[in-house]
């Protein structure tokens, strides 16, 4: 009995990557043939998406406890990929934290974004630069920061992407600080706390 059980799960974990992977390849394929540029901007958006949650499905189903730093690697060899032909490098320093399941999609979804913000964003033409990925615990918690050394603002205004992080981190309790200047890149600094989703 218990076997058939543990078969069925991972039949449906394999459903499930299977779903994403197909999802993406059906985004891929709208992309081709859609001009409009906004159009263009949401199917890439939801891409990224996509790729973020297949990505952190695959550490879940993976064998014991997830390590987000571990997940942190994946991301970076997927938008080095995506930047490839580019001058901009991807550096991840992640301290190995185990995280609430209520944290993993929605951090995962977080990083991914901020990532992207600033492959797309950050470096204009061929602009060089770097973007660094820092991820450690902090007290009752853990602390993500990704910066990145592109054109910065006198002000930046939170569009889409940046408010949908924002989100994110006020849903799991958090709080988030931007800094940036001109040609002095963006910083983007999160903390969420831990100990209340634990005693959940």
């Amino acid at each position: 009995m218990a076997a058939t059980a543990e078969n069925r799960l991972v039949e449906l974990q394999r459903r499930l990557l299977g779903g994403y992977q197909l999802l993406q390849t059906i985004v891929g394929i709208r992309l081709r043939s859609v001009v409009d540029p906004e159009s263009v901007r949401h199917l890439a958006w939801l891409s990224d998406v996509t790729a973020a949650m297949e990505l952190i499905s695959r550490r879940m189903t993976a064998e014991g406890p997830l390590d987000f730093a571990g997940y942190l690697d994946d991301v970076a060899t997927f938008w080095s990929r995506a930047c490839e032909g580019r001058p901009v490098r991807i550096d991840v320093r992640g301290q190995a934290a185990l995280l609430p399941d209520s944290h993993l999609l929605p951090l995962a979804i977080i990083t991914h974004e901020l990532i992207s913000n600033a492959c797309r964003h950050a470096f204009p033409g061929e602009r060089r630069g770097s973007i660094a990925v820092a991820f450690s615990r902090a007290v009752g918690g853990v602390s993500l920061v990704v910066r990145d050394s592109g054109v910065g603002a006198e002000v930046l205004i939170p569009g889409e992407g940046l408010s949908l992080v924002q989100g994110l981190v006020e849903h799991l309790g958090g709080s988030m600080n931007i800094e940036t200047a001109p040609e002095a890149g963006v910083g983007v600094r999160i903390r969420l706390p831990l100990e209340a989703a634990a005693g959940h």
